[in-house]
């Protein structure tokens, strides 16, 4: 990377490997900004995309962290941009870092790390949400193996263990075997789950629903929800089909809980919300962008850029509205969780679910199209490479 500076750049982006990155891309290019998108040595999908204005390379952030932050504050010194925004799990390590970026004059529109750290975690997360009165699912943070098994004996075999920080359906695990002190101590070995390390929930009955948010240090300036139809996994994960829609009482609670940490930037607070008795319970934060960005940007809630907006500008209006009950498919992953579903129902008549209608997808556009099929073939290439060496 050359020390020259080259102008014109509106936003930095970096982690720029999945569908994520790629709407955040998308809804900065579409509002005819300049982007310069960052991707580790795996490459990613949006660096394919004709809405990238400069391309730049960077070590990844979880296995080099120092390496990371090096190469981005390059990039910064050459692209000369008047935003950077990380788009996933690398804000924790730009958050860390804050102050190398803030003394090149450049606008980080991202919450402090002790914020970020402690939404991140599950169990800290719960807590919180609990001490500013949102309902949660019967939790505990077990230490002992008894703890477990008195668990168990209130409240059922229906229980989940959740490491406390993960991100997807990665550390999350049902108990499914009858309950025996020895099999208990064979599933935490065989997950690695430490005590003090995962925590212990009831499954709740409800759908799931995500409340989106962009918040200027804890005033709401943007907010968007949505519901989830299907998902990758049959137990859960991430989703695959879901509707723009509303709730106002999980929106309350969101706005609730991202206020009372003064949060700053963009969060999605993800919810169980029974539609036949109305009861609702706190799941967790993604104190960053999700996986469904794209549906909120479709929808008319454009995240990427109002968060650039109000870096910029110091602050904008609230926006609320938006498109309701538009149907978008994250389209390679929904092929996944209809195959996962087929063989978990035994039913080969659900497959033709995966031709159900939807109003467009958030991995495949008909603008761009190079992007999906370079996801394809860069997730075959990884396969390939994990499988073969």
């Amino acid at each position: 990377m050359s020390d020259s500076t080259e102008t014109n750049t509106d936003v930095l982006l970096t982690n720029g490997w999945d569908r994520i990155a790629y709407n955040v891309l998308r809804g900065l290019a579409k509002q005819n900004l300049a982007v310069a998108f960052g991707t580790d040595y795996n490459k990613g999908k949006g660096l394919y995309s004709k809405y990238v204005n400069k391309k730049f390379t960077h070590h990844n952030f979880n296995s080099h962290p120092a390496n990371f932050i090096d190469d981005t504050i390059k990039a910064v010194k050459k692209f000369s941009p008047d935003v950077y925004i990380p788009t996933g799990e690398d804000i924790l390590v730009v958050s860390k870092n804050i102050s190398r970026f803030t003394e090149l004059g450049i606008k980080v529109p991202i919450a402090s790390y002790d914020t970020l750290i402690k939404l991140d975690n599950k169990s800290i997360a719960i807590q919180i949400a609990r001490q500013n009165g949102l309902p949660v699912p019967a939790t505990i943070i077990p230490l002992a193996i008894n703890e477990i098994e008195s668990f168990i004996a209130e409240h059922g075999h229906r229980v989940i263990f959740k490491k406390n920080v993960s991100s997807s359906a990665k550390g999350v695990y049902y108990l499914r075997e009858a309950f025996q002190k020895q099999s208990v101590e064979e599933f935490l070995k065989k997950h690695q789950l430490r005590f003090g390390e995962f925590q212990l929930q009831k499954v709740v009955n409800g759908t799931g629903y995500g409340v989106s948010l962009l918040m200027n240090n804890g005033e709401l300036r943007a907010l968007f929800t949505h519901k989830r139809l299907r998902e990758r996994i049959v137990t859960g994960g991430p989703s695959t089909l879901r509707m723009s829609t509303g709730n106002s009482m999980l929106e309350d609670h969101a706005v609730k809980l991202l206020s009372s940490v003064k949060f700053h930037g963009v969060a999605m607070v993800e919810f169980k919300y029974n539609e036949e008795t109305g009861a609702s319970w706190f799941l967790e934060v993604n104190p960053r962008f999700w996986g469904s960005v794209g549906l909120a940007v479709q929808a008319g809630v454009n995240f990427p850029y109002l968060l650039y907006k109000m870096a910029v500008d110091g602050d904008i209006p609230v926006q609320t509205q938006y498109k309701k009950d538009l149907k978008i498919k994250w389209l390679r992953g929904d092929i996944s969780a209809v195959i996962n579903d087929v063989f978990a129902s035994k039913n080969p008549f659900h497959f033709f679910r995966l031709f159900e209608k939807c109003d467009g997808f958030d991995d495949f556009y008909k603008d761009d199209p190079l992007p999906f099929f370079a996801m394809v073939y860069l997730m075959t290439r990884r396969v390939v490479r994990k499988t073969f060496g």
